[in-house]
């Protein structure tokens, strides 16, 4: 790898490179999202002369590849709505130019701020303009953000209206004119020609707002980017490498924006371009989708998706070349081999969306017997192994292979829940992750036909526990015994130790008409002995198990004192005495002692509920037991 080149560039020379092309951004990466809030904060930053963060680009040839563009704002002019407005010629490009790999959305607000880049639309968002507010007394007040309508409504079109409310605009209407644009205005500002009659400020206030926007001057003087500038000769699968060794304050461009703009480019002489971040979105809005990737919410899982099939398919379109080796082979799910993905592997993937759909919601049913979503999964990525083996199964299966979707299901259950408690992905998993594919397959493939079903099981069971990296049934026991039983875990321990809770969610037992199944927005998980309620009634007998501190097991927050529930039901528990919730709550129908038995509050748990404060211990104790049990029997075929 070529070095890279490390400079500094001052706040007029990014508008000048922007403005004229020099620097440019890859089309149909992410649009520009930053809120007002952060702009102001980064011009805050700006004036204070506090660091602003950095941008990496990477040099381009002339017959370059990558589709590149000035950056922009959406407007409505011409007649075009949704258009774009580019900050400068939209064709201009001088004899050397960039492509902004990382430092957009910081580069495109300073053309907002300084440049003048908005929209001529006023109902657009951005669509305003910057002003430095030399009147403030509270720092938060200093910068100021007008919308059209408010800027022509207060005049702000004129020396003298500037100087007359105190509020001056950081549009510079000249890059190289930087001192002149603020000289002007410190001058003006003791002209008393520019105020209206009676509204002369004192010599001191004027001497204050001079100083305000002095100081507002050597910050924007004095401020440097920091640039990285990759060789033109690096690959794609090189410039992955260094995103995910960057350390960036900004919003980062992903590899799935360098995908995105691959892809479009090379399908949009089709009828039906792709645009990737589209099309997640459209997928994840299918039933079995919901709460896993979309364009926002980890959207490399889908690329590491469509990278393990092409591990698991024996027939498969050939890869993209990124890497300069004569031979690109796609064998893990790592940003190199994501960028490898074929824009034809990615229209089968996108071809097949009710498959891929119904693929996610097997999975959750196959590992936890109801549905949860991407947050709540231990280790999202397994979900790569289920989906390239389904794939497999569908498209590419081998006339001799023999094993059904049952046997998979079976399988892959147990290997989660092995996989989760030996906390085996906490480390190098995106080259795991393709071992496993091919693991899994080579297993099944193996399986003879018309084996006796025990057989095969006795065989499964023994091949999972010999997998590279994955723990002992020792470990495994002691594991699971620590996730259902001390709320001080955390990661994969602490959500498998969840799992059940959140899928096994249906009915909330307080009012079993309210369905808490959605998993985005509907069930929660409430404590059963509340906090409050802990805090207030400690006694000897249950002491050790209402004590909170990252030192001691935490049975409070443990799942074992979890249980699926909606808020308006928690709050009606929460006010009342345990011992006598479900009675006062009149928790006493069949299908409510069956959604409790469903959440591991069964007949014994509940009367042990009903003992109060000395029975505390010997309910958590019960129920961790219930809990470890069926996850320790989910970890087998």
């Amino acid at each position: 790898m070529s070095s890279i080149e490390v400079t500094a560039v001052s706040l007029p020379q990014i508008l000048k490179n922007l403005h004229e092309g020099e620097w440019l951004a890859p089309e149909f990466q992410r649009g520009f999202v930053w809120s007002t809030a952060q702009i102001i904060g980064l011009v805050n930053s700006i004036i204070d002369s506090k660091p602003i963060g950095m941008a990496t680009l990477w040099q381009q040839e002339d017959e370059s590849d990558l589709p590149l563009e000035h950056i922009s704002v959406t407007d409505d002019y011409d007649g075009k709505v949704g258009a774009e407005k580019y900050f400068g010629e939209k064709d201009d490009r001088p004899g050397r130019y960039y492509a902004i790999l990382d430092g957009k959305q910081r580069s495109t607000a300073i053309a907002m701020v300084f440049g003048g880049l908005r929209a001529s639309n006023g109902k657009r968002k951005y669509s305003g303009s910057y002003f430095l507010n030399a009147k403030y007394h509270d720092v938060q007040d200093r910068i100021v953000y007008l919308s059209k309508k408010e800027v022509e409504q207060k005049s702000l079109n004129s020396t003298a209206a500037y100087v007359q409310q105190a509020l001056f605009p950081l549009e510079l209407g000249d890059f190289k004119a930087l001192t002149q644009h603020f000289f002007n205005f410190i001058s003006a500002i003791g002209n008393d020609e520019h105020y209206a009659s009676g509204e002369v400020p004192s010599q001191d206030e004027k001497n204050r707002r001079q100083m305000i926007v002095q100081s507002a001057f050597e910050g924007i003087k004095d401020t440097r980017l920091a640039v990285y500038i990759v060789p033109k000769d690096e690959t794609l699968a090189e410039i992955c490498d260094i995103f995910e060794t960057l350390n960036t304050t900004g919003t980062k461009v992903s590899t799935v924006d360098l995908i995105h703009s691959w892809v479009y480019a090379e399908t949009i002489e089709s009828p039906s371009p792709i645009l990737l971040r589209e099309a997640l979105d459209s997928l994840s809005e299918l039933d079995g989708m919901q709460g896993w990737p979309n364009s926002t919410n980890r959207p490399e899982l889908m690329a590491q998706i469509v990278a393990a099939i092409q591990i698991a398919l024996d027939k498969k379109h050939a890869p993209r070349q990124v890497t300069g080796k004569k031979e690109t082979k796609i064998s893990s799910i790592k940003s190199s081999d994501l960028l490898a993905i074929s824009s034809s592997s990615w229209r089968d993937f996108f071809d097949q969306e009710s498959f891929v759909a119904l693929c996610f919601e097997d999975f959750q049913k196959a590992v936890a017997g109801g549905r949860f979503s991407l947050a709540q999964c231990p280790y999202p990525g397994v979900v790569n192994v289920y989906l390239a083996l389904r794939w497999y199964h569908k498209f590419d299966f081998p006339s001799q292979a023999s094993w059904s979707i049952d046997q998979l299901n079976r399988l892959f259950r147990a290997f989660f829940w092995m996989n989760t408690f030996s906390k085996r992905y906490d480390q190098g998993y995106l080259t795991r992750v393709g071992a496993d594919v091919i693991d899994f397959k080579q297993f099944l493939n193996s399986a003879t036909s018309g084996q006796a079903d025990v057989n095969w099981t006795t065989k499964a069971n023994k091949w999972l526990s010999k997998l590279p990296l994955m723990s002992s049934p020792a470990v495994i026991k002691e594991n699971i015994d620590s996730a259902v039983g001390d709320g001080n875990q955390r990661g994969a321990l602490r959500a498998g130790g969840l799992l059940l809770l959140r899928a096994r969610a249906t009915w909330d037992v307080v009012e079993p008409s309210r369905d808490i199944s959605n998993i985005i927005s509907q069930h929660e998980l409430h404590h059963i002995y509340p906090k409050k309620w802990c805090k207030d009634n400690k006694v000897p007998e249950n002491t050790k198990y209402l004590e909170v501190s990252r030192d001691l097991q935490d049975w409070i927050n443990s799942p074992a004192n979890l249980m699926p529930m909606s808020g308006a039901s928690n709050k009606l528990w929460d006010s009342k005495v345990p011992s006598s919730a479900l009675h006062s709550l009149q928790i006493n129908s069949d299908q409510q002692h069956d959604l409790l038995d469903r959440y591991f509050v069964d007949e014994m748990g509940r009367k042990l509920l009903e003992g109060g404060p000395a029975k505390v211990g010997e309910f958590l104790e019960y129920r961790k037991e219930l809990l470890k049990k069926a996850c320790l029997s989910l970890t087998t075929v």
